[in-house]
């Protein structure tokens, strides 16, 4: 992929380039993230270039070898002969990366349909079979969690979270692999207007994982209208 980091300059021929931070404030020194240090200004620039010939737009490539997660970007237009802390910031933004490419909204919960990579549609009071979901190790948030014992709870309408009708704990989830899990939504867990659904883990050999949340707008079936 390339060009994921985008901005208007002020004007055409400019130097831009853009520096990534993470949700610690932590910035991209090209290898890693580290604490900012000034006297590394010069490793933490990633080159943006202006798209045609007088367009103003300007685009840098995102690096791959960040991980998935969502980060803070600044881009900035260079006034000297080489980076510096004093160059005038022309854009600030965020972008979600998913590891390899931006994430752009259609990727995301929409209503009565979560996304694309795991596209099921979700009807008000009628049962899903085998929702999956991903859990990964809260040691570095990136490794899946395999062999998992695993939490699962609902809020349905804005109330108090319950247990899932099918279970709490590992009774009635699959682990599919890869760190993927299944459980069935009861047409009673789905009967409501908007759904919340958490799911934690800790792992059978110690460790576990960050919570994964779901939040969706159920679609209603014909002739329902409430």
């Amino acid at each position: 992929m390339a060009s994921e980091i985008q901005f208007n300059g002020p004007g055409t021929g400019l130097n831009c380039y853009a520096l990534i931070r993470n949700r610690t404030g932590a910035i991209w020194n090209g290898t890693a993230f580290e604490t900012y240090a000034t006297a590394n200004y010069s490793t933490y620039s990633i080159t943006a270039t202006e798209q045609g010939t007088a367009s103003n737009h300007y685009a840098a490539t995102f690096p791959s070898t960040i991980a998935a997660g969502i980060y803070s970007v600044t881009a900035k237009q260079r006034t000297g002969g080489s980076v510096a802390e004093t160059d005038t910031t022309i854009a600030v933004g965020d972008v979600h990366w998913n590891g390899s490419a931006s994430l752009p909204l259609s990727d995301l919960t929409t209503s009565g349909q979560l996304g694309q990579y795991m596209p099921m549609r979700v009807f008000r009071g009628s049962m899903v079979q085998s929702f999956p979901f991903q859990l990964v190790s809260s040691a570095d948030h990136v490794t899946p969690l395999t062999s998992g014992v695993i939490s699962g709870q609902i809020s349905r309408d804005g109330a108090a979270f319950t247990s899932l009708q099918s279970g709490l704990v590992i009774a009635g989830y699959s682990e599919i692999g890869l760190g993927f899990y299944s459980v069935n939504l009861t047409s009673g867990d789905l009967l409501a207007n908007t759904i919340a659904l958490t799911f934690s883990a800790v792992g059978i050999s110690g460790g576990g994982a960050d919570r994964r949340s779901f939040v969706f707008v159920t679609q209603r079936t014909s002739g329902q209208t409430v």
